[in-house]
């Protein structure tokens, strides 16, 4: 079964059609899914039919489907890697970012599953980081060579209580946890070598050795570059479609513009396996 790749996008995106989810997958169209996604980042196809245990046979052609590291989301019964992004219980993600990055080795691919949607809204945002990094000068690329993010799972709560939220006491216990890694400002894919820029203002809290004045200015900077819109995609859901990007060199935002109830099913893969 050969799959028809089309461009979304001139930076990131592309649509997959061909699947036929009754018939099953095999190998071959399992390696076309993963050539499609290292070239083009974000890759959506219809999928009503795909079941729960398709849905992780996909992830596992990446690697090793990861128990979510906030131990927050809902699951699937007989599918544990599957968690459940429900705007009924608050569920969000409305701030640029990628996923996880407080961990050592954060994940890697996600693949998302729109098992309900608002009439109208709810789309996501994506942006290329490598995009963002090929984009920079010269003489900034210099400058990033070499430093170190911060990224703390902390910060999140952070935002909640500085808008109000009774919070502090999730933010102290955060802090105490010791959720937080440092990883380099620029990093390179493993499957095609290209550099991408590695922060984002939901996780990253400081740039090592920097003085503050310093740091801050260059993640300022860092934030403001990367949400260019050349850089980016966004993306209109349709009920039933499975969506896939390279979680490492892109970032997204849930845009939460909507009336209704939105539900995710969501499979993370874990790098190294």
């Amino acid at each position: 079964m050969t799959l028809r790749i089309t461009r979304l996008n001139g930076t990131l995106g592309a649509r997959v059609e061909g699947i036929d989810f009754a018939v099953g997958l095999d190998r071959q169209v399992l390696d076309q899914l993963a050539a499609a996604l290292w070239a083009h980042q974000v890759i959506a196809m219809p999928a009503r039919h795909m079941t729960p245990q398709q849905h992780l046979e996909i992830a596992l052609h990446f690697g090793e489907p990861e128990h979510n590291a906030t131990e927050y989301f809902q699951r699937i019964e007989g599918v544990p890697h599957i968690t459940v992004v429900d705007s009924d219980r608050g569920d969000r993600a409305d701030s640029w970012h990628a996923d996880e990055t407080f961990l050592p080795a954060p994940p890697m691919v996600n693949l998302l599953h729109a098992r309900q949607l608002p009439a109208c809204g709810g789309d996501t945002a994506f942006i290329s980081a490598r995009a963002a990094y090929a984009a920079l000068s010269e003489r900034m690329k210099t400058l990033l060579d070499g430093l170190r993010g911060e990224h703390d799972l902390a910060m999140t709560y952070e935002a909640g209580w500085r808008a109000g939220l009774p919070l502090r006491e999730k933010v102290a216990a955060e802090l105490a946890s010791g959720r937080a890694s440092l990883h380099p400002l620029v990093m390179h894919h493993p499957v095609n070598g290209q550099p991408w820029l590695n922060v984002s203002p939901t996780y990253t809290r400081f740039i090592e050795g920097l003085p503050p004045l310093e740091g801050n200015a260059i993640l300022e900077l860092l934030f403001r570059h990367m949400q260019k819109p050349e850089f980016g995609f966004r993306h209109v859901w349709s009920e039933g479609e499975l969506v896939i990007w390279d979680q490492r060199a892109v970032q997204h935002y849930a845009v939460r513009d909507y009336e209704g109830r939105r539900v995710i099913h969501r499979i993370s893969v874990l790098p190294g396996a």
